[in-house]
């Protein structure tokens, strides 16, 4: 009898879940393979589980979790799972992975994120300059020493956060950070003072603030997936991106803009389309006015997402003057409020690169408009391929962490399958006039994104735009579900997302070995016995 049960179950699991239970283990052999077969300064190696310290962790790390995952997520094309909920199983353990795995500083501008954020943590919630205008605090001057780039292996970063702290203080200077608002390290800091209240030494206060931006950011990001009113798989998409869980898990501020963006976007179409959502109400108002202004205080080029709270349809409000009189309000309170800003922290722009002239620069672009959109044209034809793989986890740490091709290209491939396809069930239908508006703020962030990188790091009259990072597009990249919207793609079944998630959380878990890799230094001897 028991036999015959057993043989019931074995055949419906075959039935319902054959092909993904061989979609994953499959997906689980090449991780295998590519962690086996080792590349280093131009050799092969086989990095085999007990024989090294990789290859032990890095097997460990993919069956435990790679297996865990596969059961985990077998549910979530049915009733019995929502994708917010298979967000939270991935995204916690991941998240924590990359917090563990990456060395403190390895991660782009983290060394000055954390100095802005120990600042903020001992009360100074506004920079100080020195006599050079630099801006600069009284910090611990063993921060200095845990939290520097050039600590670019396990060993040296051990080594220095081992050594003994003293009470020994020094002026470290955080420049370009000065120019955040104190809203962007908030989180990082309160991880560092509630520590500090422990008597944590500074490597510990650094890891805790790490968990702390991962904390709010989850939060943020988990809370947009309940709103999202439809392609909630395509914000999965996003968040569960190896760039953005570095972002989230580091002490950088740009984890908290991705997740505060990505809850902006989302809970505005939450508010427009829900069909349960009949009235805006002063909670919702609260929580638009609260957002708008971090997300204004978070950048300056991403202040025109608060153009969409134009979008919100005068239904949803007591009356048409009642919305004017909100949306106009929240809107004006959150440019002013960021103006005052920019005013405030101007006095700590400096130059960052040779020939960087920001004045004469600007002068440059307002007198040669035809000029300066060539300029643009040339940049993004050039740099348009490295943003996406970027985005793809081409290259992630200092840019020294590449994930493997057989995982990027699928996922440039689910780029476009993903914002393109459009699922027969899904009703909702946006008007020319919306999709206009989020074009149009689309691209106005991205013009502001490269004029303020030629303004500010690029050398006077320069035929190409410098500095262009992959992170920078991912606050704006769910406008696109609206943008590419459309009724002539559509896939006549349910998409399955299940396939999504298990193919994110190999790409992750395959980064996750190659940066431990990265940082264990390549030929490893150490060997367990």
């Amino acid at each position: 009898m028991k036999k015959e049960k057993f043989a019931t179950k074995l055949n419906d699991l075959r039935k319902k879940d054959g092909i993904y239970l061989l979609v994953g283990f499959c997906l689980l052999l090449i991780l295998l393979l590519l962690i086996t077969t080792t590349f280093y300064e131009g050799d092969y190696t086989l990095q085999l589980p007990i024989k090294t310290l990789y290859g032990t962790v890095s097997w460990g790390i993919t069956i435990v979790f790679g297996l865990a995952g596969i059961i985990l997520l077998k549910n979530v094309d049915r009733k019995q799972m929502d994708l917010a909920k298979a967000f939270l199983i991935l995204v916690i353990p991941l998240g924590i992975l990359y917090c563990a795995v990456t060395p403190l500083g390895r991660v782009p501008d983290e060394e000055f994120h954390a100095r802005k954020a120990m600042a903020i943590s001992q009360g100074n919630f506004f920079s100080h300059a020195n006599k050079n205008g630099d801006a600069t605090d009284l910090m611990n001057a063993k921060l200095n020493e845990v939290v520097t780039r050039s600590a670019d292996s396990y060993a040296e970063a051990i080594e220095r956060m081992i050594t003994p702290e003293t009470e020994d203080m020094v002026e470290l200077g955080y420049t370009t950070m000065a120019l955040y608002a104190p809203i962007c390290h908030m989180p990082q800091a309160f991880g560092m003072f509630v520590a500090r209240l422990f008597g944590a030494t500074i490597p510990v206060q650094c890891y805790v603030a790490r968990l702390a931006n991962l904390a709010v950011s989850i939060f943020l990001i988990f809370k947009a997936i309940k709103f999202m009113p439809f392609k909630k798989h395509i914000l999965l998409f996003l968040a569960l991106l190896p760039i953005t869980l570095q972002e989230i898990s580091s002490m950088a501020a740009d984890g908290l803009t991705i997740a505060i963006s990505i809850f902006y976007i989302s809970y505005i179409l939450y508010l427009k389309y829900d069909k349960n959502q009949k009235e805006i109400k002063q909670k919702e108002i609260t929580i638009l006015a609260i957002s708008s202004v971090i997300v204004s205080l978070c950048k300056i080029v991403y202040l025109p997402l608060c153009l969409l709270l134009f979008v919100l349809p005068k239904e949803k409000f007591k009356s048409s003057k009642n919305k004017i009189l909100m949306t106009s309000s929240i809107f004006t309170f959150s440019v002013v409020l960021n103006l005052i800003w920019l005013m405030y922290c101007s006095r700590f722009l400096v130059v960052f690169n040779y020939g960087v002239n920001t004045p004469e620069q600007i002068k440059y672009v307002l007198t040669h408009p035809i000029s300066y959109l060539l300029i643009l044209f040339r940049s993004n034809n050039i740099f348009f391929e490295m943003v996406v793989a970027g985005l793809c986890g081409e290259s992630l740490g200092l840019f020294d962490v590449q994930a493997s091709v057989l995982f990027v290209m699928p996922s440039i491939l689910l780029f476009g399958m993903l914002f393109l396809v459009k699922e027969e069930k899904e009703k909702i239908k946006f008007d020319l006039s919306t999709k206009m508006i989020f074009l149009f703020i689309f691209i106005i962030i991205v013009l502001l994104i490269y004029t303020s990188l030629y303004v500010q790091w690029t050398s006077l009259k320069n035929p190409m735009i410098y500095g262009l990072q992959p992170r920078y597009f991912l606050p704006i990249l769910l406008l696109m579900t609206v943008i590419l919207d459309n009724h002539k793609i559509i896939y006549r079944e349910k998409l399955s997302k299940r396939y999504m998630l298990l193919f994110m959380l190999c790409f992750n878990l395959q980064t996750l070995t190659v940066a431990f890799f990265s940082y264990l230094n390549g030929f490893i001897n150490y060997y367990i016995k």
